[in-house]
């Protein structure tokens, strides 16, 4: 492989380190639409990442203790959803036309969805709970990555 095809990837252009000091959290777009800066999403995800470990071990310890597993599995991905939800306010994006309300509204439906969905199985099948909220956290990371935080922001 050429010496040029090993070279360092940098998240930020110009910046090797994911220093957040001097940064705006949030980069205009064209067409008005903005995305946060990727050392913003950096600091997300690893809260993120961290909320739901804490959350899983949680769920674990409920379910050890004898709660019932699809009572302990809707608290769960319910809540994460909401943590998740209230999170990336941060990016302080909202939807604002009635096309991306509709939009929002309907997304908001199938999640939920597919969380009591999960959450019913969670008897016969715990690790379906977590399947479920990481799919849902990339979901919401790739959104708001890329400037569709709107869709799932509360």
């Amino acid at each position: 492989m050429p010496p040029e095809a090993n070279s360092m990837l940098k998240l930020i252009p110009g910046r090797a380190d994911l220093s957040a000091a001097g940064l705006p959290e949030v980069v205009e777009r064209s067409g008005g639409g903005s995305i946060p800066q990727a050392s913003a999403m950096v600091s997300w995800r690893a809260k993120a990442d961290a909320q739901l470990e804490s959350d899983l071990a949680q769920f674990d310890m409920q379910i050890i203790a004898g709660l019932d597993p699809a009572r302990a599995a809707y608290d769960l991905c319910h809540g994460f959803m909401d943590w998740s939800r209230a999170s990336v306010g941060e990016f302080k994006l909202r939807p604002v036309t009635d096309v991306q309300r509709a939009e929002w509204a309907k997304e908001r439906a199938v999640w939920i969805g597919l969380a009591d969905l999960a959450s019913q199985d969670a008897a016969n099948d715990p690790g379906c709970v977590d399947r479920f909220l990481h799919i849902w956290l990339g979901v919401v990371h790739e959104a708001s990555a890329t400037g569709r935080a709107w869709l799932f922001a509360r």
